[in-house]
């Protein structure tokens, strides 16, 4: 697919599911949820397919997209009974893609600090209220937190995978906070912008990655026949 009907068709996809959910879930939203990250799927995993690049990264992507998209699942069908099991699908999806980012080579140390001082900020805000669901979110949290920094520090690092990780991020942190501190104005809208940018962007971001690989594979391949 081309690359500009691909943005369009995922914008208007997410743009449609957060319209028909304003109001809360509707019939078949668990559906229309995951069509944009159906989309990703095909069209960005066809692309991989066709490079000379790592298996194995594709595999653990389409893993933590495919618990991604369970996870949206179960929160469409019943949000409050079921928001262990979808934390629990999106935590696994978290490490999906924090395997796909391997290998991590170094990571500047300047990052740890802001990270940190972020994490402790929102945590300190929920705190009072999560009560028993507080090491589920703080694991939960410090996976997501490795994730964000493995897209600095993997190889072949780009753009998008960093601001992927990020706004997965900023995502996760608007859920928990419309949950557990107090209503957001227009909180579902901002959670769903936010989530599907992220899937976006990662997706873009990792085969970038796979691309640049591809290309070394390419180039090293050529010069060895050539000797």
């Amino acid at each position: 697919m081309n690359s500009r009907w691909g943005v369009g068709l995922f914008s208007l996809l997410a743009v449609t599911y957060i319209v028909l959910s304003q109001h809360g879930e509707f019939a078949g939203s668990a559906v229309v949820k995951i069509l944009p990250l159906l989309l990703l799927a095909v069209t960005v995993g066809r692309n991989w397919f066709a490079l000379n690049s790592s298996n194995r990264s594709r595999g653990w992507w389409l893993c933590g997209l495919g618990f991604g998209m369970v996870g949206d699942v179960l929160l469409a069908i019943d949000g409050k009974n079921l928001f262990v099991f979808g934390l629990g699908a999106f935590l696994v999806g978290h490490l999906g893609y924090l395997l796909a980012l391997r290998p991590v080579t170094s990571l500047d140390k300047r990052l740890l600090l802001p990270y940190s001082l972020y994490a402790f900020g929102v945590i300190q805000l929920m705190w009072p209220q999560l009560g028993a669901m507080a090491l589920p979110v703080m694991i939960y949290i410090s996976v997501i937190l490795l994730m964000s920094l493995a897209t600095w520090a993997t190889e072949h690092s780009n753009r998008s995978l960093q601001l992927g990780g990020l706004l997965f991020i900023v995502s996760d942190s608007l859920i928990g906070l419309n949950k557990f501190w107090q209503p957001i104005p227009f909180a579902g809208e901002l959670i769903m912008l936010t989530y599907y940018a992220a899937q976006w962007l990662l997706a873009q971001g990792m085969l970038k990655r796979a691309q640049t690989n591809s290309l070394i594979f390419s180039t090293s391949d050529r010069q060895v026949s050539c000797n």
